[in-house]
């Protein structure tokens, strides 16, 4: 996420700048100082407000939005193009990429397993190791900086747990382990979305992903056996299902 820092003015270097700039104002022909007439302080401070002012000109980019705020208090939200806001310390303003696709794992970190995380219990009592990806963006700006804390750290990983474990907890280990790997990343995105929804993060989920599903070490022997007999048994339908056919039309 990219935030765009507020210009800062020192009023006391500008200050000096524009005394030694207007100072001729203020002496006479014989360069004796008559001291700060009303015509300087005018001139000054209407050129301090002006540079003022120009500090709140700035550009939102193709992909970006602008968070506005006044008086610390979100105002309005702008789109791409050239924009003003009032400067700092009245306004301020956050510009962020939206059109990007961010992304967060569950269970894993590269290729450093978090357990503390992956262990689930599955709808049949038994216990698997889940890794999962999630790919999400921004669809409002205003509630995904405001609303809620670290929308896209501990609350997002908060919210793809629960919703990981609620889908893995209703269906047996199978689903996960095998066949219905698909059901469960759609089932996991709309809960996910649902609760995100319910927070009003601002966040809309892309994708959700199973990226690695282990049985637990001490069993996993075991259960390697019932994939590969599942494979085994839909080899065999399968190969009589094409000598079936191939004999038929011949009888």
């Amino acid at each position: 996420m990219y935030r765009q820092e507020e210009p800062e003015i020192n009023i006391d270097k500008l200050i000096a700048r524009l005394k030694s700039m207007f100072g001729f104002l203020g002496k006479d022909g014989d360069g004796k100082g008559k001291g700060i007439g009303p015509t300087f302080l005018f001139g000054a401070l209407s050129v301090i407000l002006l540079l003022w002012l120009a500090t709140g000109i700035f550009t939102v980019q193709p992909g970006e939005q602008a968070a506005l705020k006044l008086l610390g208090q979100y105002s309005s939200t702008k789109g791409t193009g050239l924009q003003w806001w009032w400067p700092s310390p009245i306004g301020a303003r956050d510009v962020v990429r939206i059109d990007e696709v961010r992304t967060i794992e569950v269970g894993i970190r590269g290729d450093t397993p978090v357990l503390s995380e992956s262990i689930m219990i599955t709808g049949d009592t038994n216990i698997v190791d889940v890794q999962l990806l999630v790919q999400y963006d921004i669809k409002n700006l205003k509630n995904y900086l405001y609303k809620v804390v670290s929308p896209d750290g501990s609350t997002l990983k908060d919210a793809i747990e629960s919703s990981l474990r609620q889908v893995v907890g209703s269906g047996p280990i199978d689903d996960v382990l095998t066949d219905k790997k698909e059901d469960v990343q759609m089932a996991t995105k709309g809960k996910l979305q649902s609760i995100l929804d319910k927070y009003e993060a601002g966040i809309r989920i892309r994708e959700v992903k199973l990226l690695n599903v282990f049985a637990p070490e001490q069993v996993k022997d075991a259960f390697d056996d019932v994939v590969r007999a599942r494979e085994d048994k839909e080899r065999i339908v399968n190969l009589a299902e094409a000598y079936k056919e191939d004999i038929l039309p011949k009888a």
